[in-house]
């Protein structure tokens, strides 16, 4: 990795195994509509971001879901800027550039207890549009191609040289900068392209206070579809965490991600990602601020930031990617689940990315339904495992249970993910 100094601590990495949201058949790849965190809500329209406490996720919080959209495919319309900006001159690594700012050695920031955090930015921190390519809907509610923005509602107009655009920040974007940086040295890296990363930046950080000039375009990425940490200037594996929407543009570093549910405010990006349903600009619509996607991460991440330096504290070599492994197990820890109908009969149960993922969340995976399980989860309530679990009383969820805890980090009410006829078809 450039520019690693040999004082460094040196942690010990191990082989990627997490790949949280890949699953073949789209129900675990790709999350659902905004909203599969929290419930959308008519928007707040406030101006302040509010201070979000970092109390533990309660476990009846009501879930309201605007619908389970299409598949994405691997590859595509990952999580970076609407497809026309994503263009640029060949990329070179970041090492052999003078454009990004080098991070802090970790020995620095071990010692005022800091991070590396990597933020990717569309659909994560903001959603952008074209403004050729606003829906009849939006338009009829204001957004249209001579809209000005709105500054106090997060939405912004951005004339670029080859691409004239909305941008829209989720809600807490800037609260949650502000709350994490108290806890990680932060870089952005995106796929878009350099002016258009350049632009959006200085939205979210118009003082350059956050990043102060990390950020990595697609002009910088050595592959165009794919991210890696050889292009981020001093970044060491053990001591980075990234919060992302899309897994697959990180194959080296699994371990090291925070998987994000999709940020989709505008329609084009729903029709991009295959999602059937309408987007929030066109319900007038917005996340909650207090807690919405960003608003878990953020406590997810000083969970996180907690866990890596109490072991530092107690003597050892901390490696961040086995604290995230920590962490992400305590979520369904005390579960028994069974399958039915999810996985296909010619599959390996145990290689299927539904079991893997419940797994990872710490859950135990059972072939069988019997006395220690206290989960069944299904797509049909008809099969024999559904009425067995409503026989013995056992909890009878949907799929969308599962995906809810891995993005909410909390075991999620099941009385919100009932199994109805035809969830399958």
């Amino acid at each position: 990795m450039a520019g690693r100094g040999s004082r460094r601590r040196r942690c010990r990495r191990r082989k990627s195994t997490i790949k949280q949201g890949g699953n073949g058949d789209g129900e675990a790849h790709c999350p659902p509509h905004p909203g599969f965190v929290c419930g959308a809500m008519e928007e707040d329209a406030e101006g302040a971001a509010h201070r979000v406490p970092l109390a533990p996720c309660p476990s009846r919080r009501v879930l309201s879901f605007l619908g389970l959209g299409g598949t994405k495919e691997e590859g595509s319309a990952e999580g970076g800027a609407p497809s026309k900006i994503l263009k640029g001159p060949a990329a070179v690594p970041a090492s052999t550039t003078t454009s990004i700012p080098r991070a802090s050695d970790l020995e620095t920031l071990l010692r005022v207890r800091k991070l590396t955090l990597i933020l990717d930015l569309d659909h994560t921190l903001l959603n952008s549009t074209g403004l050729d390519d606003l829906s009849p809907a939006e338009q009829t509610n204001g957004l249209t191609r001579h809209a000005k923005g709105d500054p106090t509602a997060g939405l912004f107009r951005l004339g670029l040289a080859h691409f004239r655009m909305l941008t829209k920040l989720r809600p807490f974007a800037r609260g949650f900068l502000e709350q994490a940086s108290a806890m990680f040295e932060m870089s952005v890296y995106t796929l878009g392209d350099r002016s258009y990363a350049r632009a959006v930046v200085k939205l979210l950080d118009p003082d350059g206070a956050y990043f102060g000039g990390r950020v990595v375009s697609s002009d910088e990425s050595t592959r165009r579809d794919r991210k890696s940490l050889d292009v981020v200037p001093g970044a060491e594996a053990a001591a980075v965490v990234i919060l992302d929407d899309s897994s697959h543009v990180w194959p080296e570093h699994q371990e090291n991600l925070i998987l994000m549910d999709r940020y989709l405010y505008f329609a084009d990006s729903c029709r991009t990602f295959g999602y059937g349903v309408s987007s929030l600009a066109e319900l007038r619509r917005d996340e909650r601020e207090q807690d919405g996607a960003l608003a878990v991460a953020l406590q997810v991440l000083t969970r996180v930031h907690q866990g890596f330096f109490d072991s530092v504290l107690g003597g050892r070599c901390s490696d961040v990617r086995e604290v995230i492994r920590a962490v992400r197990r305590e979520v369904l820890r005390g579960c028994t689940v069974a399958f039915s109908r999810v996985i296909p009969l010619e599959d390996v149960a145990g290689n299927h990315p539904m079991w893997k993922l419940a797994e990872q969340l710490g859950a135990v995976c059972a072939s069988d339904a019997d006395a220690t399980v206290t989960h069944v989860v299904a797509l049909d309530p008809g099969t024999d495992k559904a009425r067995w679990a409503r026989d013995n009383g056992k909890f009878l969820v949907s799929p969308k249970w599962i995906m809810a805890a891995s993005f909410r980090w909390c075991r999620p009410c099941e009385q919100d993910f009932p199994v109805t006829r035809g969830h399958g078809r």
